[in-house]
């Protein structure tokens, strides 16, 4: 990493914590969406610093990636607030061959049961987040439809 490289990741990381903040998610589309603000002059634009920190945290990023490939049966879990990631795109396998099936689990856990803190104005409550479905037995089929 070079010294300019070195001192953009810095700043990103030094205003982050001057703020008793953490940076959380970050998505590059939402970032670069702006413009269609910045070129009607509503907001300013992103300034060459701005610029060359995101830059960074992205170069970093590609270069610290760790890419899993699950196979069958394979569970991932991880937190959506604690981790930068993505998924590439998913291709089936012809058929005859059997369809993925995905299921998305969101688990809204209070502070008190998950063993870290949460970076949610709702995080101890004990049902937060995700679709509440009260009475509504689960439903898991596990052939894909």
């Amino acid at each position: 990493m070079s010294t300019c490289q070195y001192k953009s990741l810095h700043l990103i990381v030094k205003s982050i914590s001057a703020h008793n903040f953490s940076l959380s998610r970050w998505d590059p589309y939402f970032v670069r969406s702006l413009t269609r603000f910045s070129d009607k002059g509503i907001i300013p634009p992103l300034s060459p610093a701005q610029l060359e920190a995101i830059k960074v945290l992205e170069e970093t990023c590609l270069r610290l990636a760790l890419h899993i490939v699950l196979n069958v049966e394979d569970i991932q879990f991880f937190s959506n607030t604690h981790l930068f990631h993505a998924r590439t795109e998913y291709k089936d396998y012809p058929l005859p061959a059997p369809r993925r099936h995905y299921m998305r689990l969101w688990l809204a856990a209070p502070e008190s049961e998950v063993g870290w803190t949460l970076r949610f104005w709702d995080s101890n409550e004990k049902k937060r987040g995700g679709i509440q479905v009260n009475g509504q037995p689960p439903v898991a089929p596990l052939d894909a439809e």
